[in-house]
Parts: structure tokens; C-alpha cells; sequence
């Protein structure tokens, strides 16, 4: 089953809620306990982590593979790399990835050739989740060439892809080509203007949330209303 570990989490723990592990702390603050700090605040609400360069250049590989392996049946980790290089490079860095202790890789789609990569990421059990839309506003390449990306992600027979939740018709679309055997991941909830909930409603699987929660005086209660929010529209 493509994500099994994911969806084994998220109905034992009735969330959609995919957290961004970003290192966006004030600079008087220890991001390696801050770190930690949230994972154990989190362990409720959240059932995935996202991992991405800055948290891996801020806090060090060693202390990732640590926190990989001290949560691993707390959440799916998934190494947001957006790997977009040459097939060798990609590959590199998909086998450091799984020595990490990652779950799921990010890649984008773009420069083609994942052919092998995906092979690759079968053989190491590692899930590939494609890029076909990011969030923000100046991503206009991405909505030219958003009909070819979904293709190409559904002739790699991909485990996910990337939709931003503030893009409705996009997620709606995506959902509608590639079925509901593969999982659609919406970022930029709260901060780039999405509404909690929002993005599942229009056909997305997981919702992922960063700065929401983060920079939050009180994280683990914004979690919690992320939550309360996606199972309105999950189990009513």
C-alpha cells in the first residue's frame, strides 16, 4: 500500500495535519531542543513531520537520524528536498535521504528523467512525492505547465504529489486525473492564506502547516484546532 506508514498514523490519529519542521525560532533559541520540544507537544495532533534543507543545514544530520529514530511511531518523515538535478545526484541524495531514516522524499518534476529514481525509491521503501503546484503567488511556471506535470506524475505511478492549498482548482484537478490512489499533499495553510480544513475539502489527503504552528506561543493548541477543523470535513 503506497504510504502505509502514513495512513497507519493518521487514523489512529484522526489527523491530516502534516507539520513543517522549519527553523524559523528566535536566534536566542537552541533549535536542536526547540526541536524536540515541538515533536513532543505535537505527538497528538501531528502525524507527519517535514523535514526540509534549512532544519537539515540549522540542526546537522546526525541529529536527524536521532530524531527519526526516537519518533518513528510517532510520525511519517518526509525529507522535503525537492530534488530537481541529474539522475546520479538524485539518486545520491535519495540513498543519504534513507540513512536519514526519512519516510517519503520530495522531488520536483520538472527536469524529468525519475524514471529510475522511483525504481530506486521502491527498492529502498522510501515513498516519492511529486511537486505540480507549490503555494505561493509567483508560481506561474507551474500553473502553464500544470497538465503536463500531473501527467508525468501519473506515468511514474508517483505515491504523492504537491498541490499548495491556497490553489483549490488545481487540488480539485489533480484529484480528479490521478484518483484517489495517490495521496495529494497542500502546503501553505494559515500563513499563505488557506483556511485549515480548506484543502482537504477540495480533495486534498494531508495538509501541511508551518509557520502557523511554529512561530505559535502555544503550538500544540494550534495543532489541535488544525485537527478539529479537518475532521469536520473528514468524519463530519
Amino acid at each position: 500500500m503506497s504510504l502505509e506508514k502514513l495512513w497507519n498514523i493518521a487514523n489512529s490519529k484522526r489527523s491530516r495535519l502534516i507539520v513543517a519542521m522549519d527553523p524559523l525560532f528566535k536566534d536566542n533559541v537552541e533549535h536542536r531542543s526547540r526541536v524536540k520540544d515541538l515533536m513532543d507537544a505535537l505527538r497528538k495532533y501531528a502525524c507527519g513531520m517535514k523535514i526540509g534543507i534549512p532544519l537539515l543545514i540549522s540542526i546537522g544530520p546526525h541529529f536527524i537520524k536521532e530524531l527519526t529514530m526516537e519518533y518513528s511511531k510517532e510520525y511519517y518523515f518526509i525529507a522535503d528536498f525537492k530534488l530537481a538535478d541529474v539522475p546520479h545526484i538524485n539518486e545520491y541524495v535519495l540513498r543519504r535521504a534513507k540513512e536519514l531514516g526519512v519516510n517519503g522524499i520530495i522531488v520536483h518534476l520538472f527536469q524529468g528523467g525519475l524514471e529510475d529514481l522511483v525504481k530506486k525509491a521502491r527498492f529502498l521503501d522510501v515513498d516519492v512525492i511529486g511537486v505540480v503546484m507549490m503555494s505561493h503567488k509567483g508560481a506561474l511556471l507551474f500553473e502553464e505547465l500544470f497538465d503536463r506535470l500531473l501527467e508525468y506524475a501519473k506515468a511514474l505511478h508517483l505515491d504523492g504529489v504537491v498541490v499548495g492549498a491556497t490553489k483549490a482548482r488545481y487540488i480539485t484537478k489533480a484529484r480528479k486525473v490521478l484518483g484517489s490512489d495517490v495521496a495529494i499533499f497542500s502546503p501553505g495553510v494559515i500563513a499563505q492564506g488557506a483556511k485549515p480544513g480548506e484543502a482537504i475539502r477540495n480533495g486534498a489527503d494531508f495538509e501541511i502547516v508551518g509557520r502557523a504552528i511554529i512561530k505559535a506561543e502555544r503550538p500544540a493548541e494550534v495543532a489541535e484546532n488544525i485537527v478539529q477543523a479537518e475532521r469536520e470535513i473528514i468524519y463530519g
